[in-house]
């Protein structure tokens, strides 16, 4: 049964059209990159040329992390999915009761999945090749093929990342039954990455955090960190004993993660779920006039389909929604993370050089740059699950026979969306104004924080919020259209 899954698996991947925009969009932006790291711009931007070779062992690896980005947001999307489908087209009560085993079900799930994101991330080494070599390009800087340069890139780097974040995700979906939550769980661990290089960026722990780094760009930097250009443009990376520790130490994680999916993974099982608000129980109503009629003036009823009652209704729709997104888990989460990678860039901000300054408010904006990231991934994943919410909920049948324009509910979502930027831009000023009283400090131009939050950048978010709406409602597919903003927005 295990290959009759995994095939089955592979053709579904084959037949949809997602899966040649995603190897479209990999070999696009592979060939894009490349061409430019090759200066291929180079005529009109005026610049000068570089002793680097960019397509040299390093520069292969460095442009492939530069890429883990978005090779991470294919895991919901396609490993997520795998096990997901069932239950969004409600087969798995029909599915579980066939005569194969749990190990079948999942090892061909996974397996099948990562085949296809393989087969997708190889097509950027190929896109990588083309944009080297594209006509434009200074040839100066680009040296002669090396299929070592790829191949190292793959099998120590790209591979382990994939069954590592790839184990992940699939737990995540298999026991929540919910793909956002997918997506969540990339955003966390990119976060918790950067919050981990940043607590050991110190020289001392060098070595630890190329131990510790699950991507394995930092046990890499710890041999070639120092390396002359010369070195950088003719030798491979070594395979060396931090390197391998690296990747053996995060193989074994994946490989306890799926071994306690597989030990707990039931078929008769329900989606874990959990809620930060109690919801209101519901009363029960008792009839009590049994044998009487009784007589009741029903209120009569006046239509009224105008400008300004359209208005009202969108204005109270987005606060519905508003409600919706602070409400849920994933907002939480990345909100939380956010706020703690705040707090560490405004303790770094005022402590530059490990030498103390003044917390002023400029620099307090200046930290708070780092939960732009955080605006930005909700505006993109809320932008998505708003457009596709009575969708996934199976009430847009209902909703597209109501009496309201459409300009209305698209007006009331974006609403929404503004609302969410707003609250989140006055999460880096309370965290800003907090850290320079926790620092003895009071002259805290509130004017300052005001003018340039909700005057300057807010006008950058919204943008953002009205083009992820309009994008997410002409893709019709949340996940895609999230990646597509994040490779827009990068």
């Amino acid at each position: 049964m295990f290959s009759t899954i995994f095939l089955h698996e592979i053709k579904y991947w084959l037949k949809k059209p997602a899966f040649y925009i995603y190897m479209a969009i990999f070999f696009v932006l592979a060939l894009f990159l490349s061409a430019t790291t090759a200066g291929i711009f180079d005529g009109i931007t005026a610049t000068t040329g570089s002793s680097r070779v960019v397509n040299s062992p390093i520069g292969v690896s460095n442009l492939f992390n530069g890429l883990t980005i978005f090779i991470f947001f294919l895991f919901p999307s396609i490993i997520g999915v795998s096990v997901y489908r069932d239950y969004k087209s409600e087969m798995h009560t029909i599915l579980y009761s066939y005569p194969f085993s749990k190990g079948n079900y999942l090892f061909a799930k996974f397996f099948s999945s990562i085949l296809i994101v393989t087969c997708i991330v190889f097509i950027i080494g190929i896109g990588m090749f083309i944009g080297f070599r594209l006509p434009g390009t200074n040839s100066e800087l680009v040296t002669v093929f090396d299929i070592k340069s790829y191949f190292n890139a793959y099998w120590i780097f790209i591979l382990p990342n994939i069954l590592l974040f790839g184990a992940i995700v699939f737990a995540v979906v298999t026991f929540t039954r919910n793909i956002a939550a997918g997506f969540i769980t990339v955003i966390l661990l990119l976060f918790v990455q950067g919050v981990t290089e940043s607590l050991l960026s110190d020289p001392d722990s060098r070595y630890l955090a190329g131990l510790l780094d699950p991507f394995g760009s930092a046990a890499s930097s710890y041999y070639t960190r120092y390396w002359t250009v010369s070195e950088q443009n003719e030798m491979h990376i070594p395979i060396k004993e931090l390197i391998l520790y690296n990747r053996l130490l995060w193989l074994g994680v994946a490989s306890v993660i799926f071994g306690l999916v597989y030990k707990f993974f039931q078929f008769s099982q329900n989606a874990v779920s959990f809620s930060l608000f109690k919801k209101s129980k519901g009363e029960r109503a008792t009839k009590r006039n049994f044998g009487g009629i009784t007589r009741i003036n029903l209120p009569k009823v006046k239509f009224d389909y105008s400008i300004l009652q359209n208005l009202k209704t969108t204005w109270k729709l987005s606060n519905v929604d508003f409600k919706y997104i602070v409400k849920s888990w994933p907002f939480i989460s990345i909100v939380l993370v956010g706020l703690i990678i705040v707090l560490i860039a405004l303790a770094d901000v005022g402590n530059p050089y490990s030498t103390p300054t003044y917390p002023k408010t400029w620099r307090m904006l200046r930290g708070g740059g780092a939960f732009v990231i955080a605006i930005n991934i909700c505006t993109f994943l809320y932008a998505g699950m708003l457009v596709n919410r009575s969708k996934t909920a199976r009430i847009n049948f209902l909703i597209d026979v109501t009496p309201i324009p459409n300009w209305s509910l698209f007006l009331s979502k974006f609403i929404a969306i503004v609302k969410m930027q707003i609250l989140l831009l006055a999460v880096i000023m309370v965290a800003g104004i907090l850290f320079q009283i926790y620092s003895g400090y009071y002259d805290l131009e509130i004017g300052l924080y005001i003018k340039e939050l909700f005057g300057l950048k807010l006008i950058n978010y919204v943008i953002w919020a009205f083009l992820a709406l309009s994008i997410q409602t002409l893709i019709r597919n949340p996940y895609l259209g999230l990646f597509v903003l994040i490779v827009l927005s990068i």
